[in-house]
């Protein structure tokens, strides 16, 4: 029994060791503010200053008239809801903590998905949220048994998201890009062309 009940006490670093290492496709600049930990010849140059992202999460609803009997009068509002983070406790993560603690807009946040392509990491995605005000922290951590340590999740709103696909062909040739802006100042929405 003394055995069993020891082996359920895990370090990190045997946990790690047991599991294996693990990495998502996602990367977030946070107004370039990041470490730059990704470097090299077989990476974008577009996560220079980015760091890995452990959770994202947004939404956006648009409210219907439902009494309108046709197209138009129904369309409605567009509504986007907080969106949400989670990195890890590094530089990057200190400055938006100081902007929510002092009530200041951050310029630029991008949320990137880069894949391997011709054995080069590079971004297939780009989604840009300028005049962010962070709205919500919640700080965790966990000591033991856990491969996620020392995390901060974050939640803000935006005035305009920007959403680039990057495009590329079988054999890995780009084949131009996808743009979508939506403008919640300007009230304006700029949807890209389909077929492209």
């Amino acid at each position: 029994h003394k055995m069993g009940n020891q082996s359920n006490i895990v370090n990190p670093a045997a946990f790690a060791a047991e599991t294996g290492t693990s990495s998502s496709n996602l990367y977030i600049n946070i107004n370039g503010q990041g470490s730059g930990t990704l470097t090299g010849p077989n990476v974008d140059t577009k996560l220079v200053s980015a760091d890995r992202l452990l959770g994202f999460s947004e939404q956006m609803s648009r409210a219907v008239n439902s009494a309108a009997e046709n197209n138009l009068f129904s369309a409605g509002q567009i509504d986007a809801s907080w969106a949400y983070i989670e990195v890890m406790r590094t530089q990057a993560a200190m400055y938006l903590q100081n902007c929510f603690y002092l009530g200041t807009n951050i310029n630029a946040i991008d949320v990137y998905r880069a894949d391997m392509i011709n054995s080069t990491l590079t971004v297939t995605e780009d989604i840009n949220y300028t005049n962010c005000i962070i709205t919500r922290l919640e700080a965790s951590a966990v000591s033991l048994g856990g491969n996620r340590l020392d995390t901060l999740k974050a939640w803000f709103r935006f005035l305009q998201r920007t959403d680039t696909l990057y495009l590329f062909d079988q054999g890995g040739q780009p084949q131009g890009q996808n743009v979508t802006t939506i403008d919640f100042t300007k009230l304006t929405l700029q949807p890209a062309a389909t077929g492209e």
